[in-house]
């Protein structure tokens, strides 16, 4: 009797102390006894809850799966569930609870150890949204910079910005407004006392007062464009990383679009004169080997090798033994033209992105395109050279295209049995002398021009490269061309 005593004032003082909730329920989920600390935690006191339905206040989602493993627990060793649970105010409150069967019990009786784990599920779900919040403000920035791309004009612009900023940010409350630093006043009817803070806004730097953030994204003729979103709107630092990587990028784009405007300005100006300046003729030559270089790309990667997999796939149809004749004869027609299309393609790819040019240097690739040349053309080949040597790219991918123009007309037009180019370095000066003994061409009816790219169009190349050029030439006497190209360092 002693011993029974001592084992209830244990039992007791448990469950009086306890910081978990302990239930005992029997197997129609009737509580028959709860500890003091039920109210603590829950709300309710251990009188309203005794011979009430244990799953009563269960959250609705998560009362079947909590039913079923009580369920479960009757025939089996301890259960451990995670779920949601209504506190008697209202608030929702997220337990765990292990239930562990009463041995031999005739009512099945099982005891239930409550843990509130609000604080920490709290927790996890503020870093799960964190966590969330964090890949998809990364999503976000990706797709909105490579949209940028496709912007042509500060207006479109402005428009991306403002949907961005209403999309991710929904209570920015974003607006840009523009201010004119001749007029020093905002356009329209904007208001405030942001024009206390225009002495310090600098592109692309958050501006603080109390309600709102203010930065400058950039300036196009002479006017400053300013965004503007309500401060409070920026809750948590990831928030604002993400807003001055926004702005980043948008003033980035801004200064580029306002750049690209003012050249072509420039550009649509220097395409009116009569004569181009140098730094034109510069950028056209530049884009036009741009498209040479991607087109052979193009023809090399896709063109190209679907003919030399229809090639060899025809090579195999040939060799079967099981055709006749007459189609394995045709068969060979086609295969010769397909072999003649494809040796036509590389020379082509050849031309527009010389092989051996960046790799081995001038010398090299003028002998292997004299070579190529001279092996389908009448005319004889003499190329002389002396003290050539640490030529920049832009003169070697020059001069390597003059030499293609000369070898062009020589072979369309001067029906000339030798040509000669000798290529020689002096004074800090490159030197290229051409002569052949065709019928020669009137040299005073030459007229420089880009669209032409003959030899009239060597002279704006040369004239791109700083150099002279010279034409020495009658009709009947054959042609001698000379030019020179200052070198650089």
């Amino acid at each position: 009797m002693e011993n029974t005593d001592h084992i209830n004032w244990e039992f007791e003082t448990i469950a009086k102390h306890t910081l978990d909730i302990l239930l005992i329920v029997d197997k129609n989920q009737i509580v028959k006894f709860c500890t003091p600390s039920l109210e603590s935690i829950l709300g309710y006191r251990p009188e309203e809850f005794v011979g009430k339905n244990a799953f009563d206040p269960v959250y609705p989602e998560d009362r079947d799966k909590l039913m079923a493993s009580h369920r479960e627990a009757m025939t089996k060793e301890s259960m451990v569930d995670e779920y949601r649970v209504f506190h008697k105010n209202g608030e929702i409150r997220y337990f765990e609870s292990r239930v562990m069967p009463m041995p031999n019990h005739p009512d099945n009786l099982v005891v239930v150890s409550i843990r509130d784990i609000t604080s920490r599920k709290r927790m996890e779900l503020e870093l799960e949204n964190r966590k969330n919040r964090y890949q998809e403000l990364q999503n976000k920035l990706k797709h909105y910079s490579q949209n940028l791309s496709s912007v042509r004009r500060i207006e479109d612009l402005k428009a991306r910005l403002m949907k961005e900023l209403t999309t991710v940010i929904p209570d920015s409350h974003p607006k840009i407004v523009v201010y004119n630093r001749e007029t020093l006043r905002f356009e329209g009817d904007f208001t405030t006392g942001l024009l206390l803070y225009m002495p310090l806004l600098t592109v692309g730097k958050l501006q603080v007062d109390d309600k709102q953030i203010h930065v400058l994204l950039g300036d196009h003729k002479e006017q400053a464009y300013i965004l503007t979103i309500m401060a409070a709107s920026i809750k948590v630092s990831m928030d604002r990383i993400w807003f001055e990587t926004l702005v980043h990028y948008t003033s980035m784009v801004f200064e580029s679009l306002t750049m690209i405007e003012s050249l072509m300005v420039q550009l649509d100006t220097a395409l009116k004169k009569v004569e181009r300046p140098q730094w034109i003729i510069k950028l056209l030559f530049h884009l036009s080997e741009k498209q040479r270089m991607e087109l052979s790309s193009d023809l090399h990667d896709t063109v190209l090798q679907d003919q030399m997999s229809l090639l060899k796939r025809l090579e195999t149809m040939v060799k079967d033994k099981q055709i006749d004749d007459e189609l394995a004869l045709q068969l060979k027609g086609i295969l010769q033209g397909l072999t003649d299309t494809i040796h036509q393609i590389q020379v082509t790819c050849h031309e527009l992105r010389p092989p051996l040019l960046k790799e081995l240097g001038l010398i090299r690739a003028l002998e292997q395109l004299f070579h190529d040349t001279q092996a389908s053309s009448t005319f004889t080949i003499t190329f002389t050279t002396e003290n050539i040597e640490g030529l920049n790219e832009e003169v070697t991918i020059g001069l390597y295209r003059i030499a293609q123009e000369l070898l062009n007309n020589a072979t369309k037009h001067s029906q000339a049995a030798h040509l000669h180019f000798h290529l020689y370095r002096s004074d800090e000066a490159l030197h290229l002398t051409y002569t052949d003994d065709g019928i020669g061409l009137d040299a005073g009816n030459l007229r420089p021009s880009f669209n032409s790219m003959g030899l009239s169009g060597m002279g704006e190349r040369i004239r791109s490269l700083n150099g002279t050029i010279e034409y020495h030439s009658r009709p009947g006497n054959g042609l001698q061309i000379t030019l020179q190209i200052p070198i650089i360092g």
